[in-house]
């Protein structure tokens, strides 16, 4: 029996650091500035094509419960979704694992969209913008630094609003990710072990459509009819 593999989507929000400044106009803060590093404050994660976001934050579950259970579903994960995670999501949870005295959950296989929207030419490429154009709907409204600010000073309005935003990130990804799919050249193989399955979405709803020629090889070129994206079967060297 195939078990269908398991995406985590997933979206960090971090509070600013506390720093000490002499003046507001063209600071160059050292590390001797620094009074506290930013860090996680919540993390928004839902299994792709089920029901609910979760938000564990650190108002909530503590600092240490919200990266213990943060850690407990990245390691359940075949793969990891995420939104410029590669250099900013999943490099910070790696640094507050290893401040917590954790042990690293296993080297996720990344589906960054950010990655793959950079490719499609857009103007600009937050994913407010992306999801707008694409008719998804935006991220949900708030009033900016001063919510991060009621946030750490323990506001629980704020807290409930920042978490409500966090999840709608979350949403919206996840959106996106349906949308742009086909067009990620480097998804990791969400199928089964038949080659001719698709690799983006899984389905075997597969189509022989020509083939992809090299000086020395030939091989075969699928489209998927569920989701549009394009994979190689077997290569074969040339006659």
């Amino acid at each position: 029996m195939q078990v269908k593999p398991r995406i985590l989507l997933l979206d960090i929000e971090t509070k600013p650091a506390i720093v000490y400044s002499f003046g507001i106009r063209d600071q160059h803060i050292n590390h001797g500035q620094i009074k506290q590093d930013g860090g996680t404050i919540c993390v928004g994660v839902k299994w792709y094509g089920e029901r609910g976001v979760k938000v564990f934050s650190e108002w909530e579950h503590g600092y240490k419960g919200m990266l213990e259970q943060t850690h407990a579903m990245m390691t359940e994960a075949d793969a990891i979704c995420t939104y410029n995670g590669a250099k900013f999501d999943i490099p910070k949870l790696n640094g507050a694992f290893l401040l917590a005295g954790m042990d690293p959950p296993p080297p996720p296989t990344q589906i960054d969209i950010y990655r793959a929207v950079r490719r499609l030419g857009f103007i600009c490429n937050k994913l407010d913008y992306v999801s707008q154009i694409l008719g998804l709907g935006s991220k949900v409204k708030h009033e900016g630094l001063p919510m991060w600010i009621k946030v750490m000073d323990g506001d629980p309005v704020a807290q409930k609003r920042m978490a409500k935003y966090c999840a709608g990130d979350v949403r919206l990804l996840e959106a996106v990710y349906d949308r742009v799919k086909a067009y990620i050249p480097t998804h990791p193989h969400m199928g089964t072990t038949n080659r001719q399955d698709c690799g983006a979405c899984g389905s075997s709803r597969t189509q022989a459509r020509g083939f992809h020629r090299t000086k020395a090889s030939l091989t075969q070129r699928y489209q998927c009819q569920a989701c549009g994206s394009w994979s190689l079967g077997k290569r074969e060297k040339a006659a």
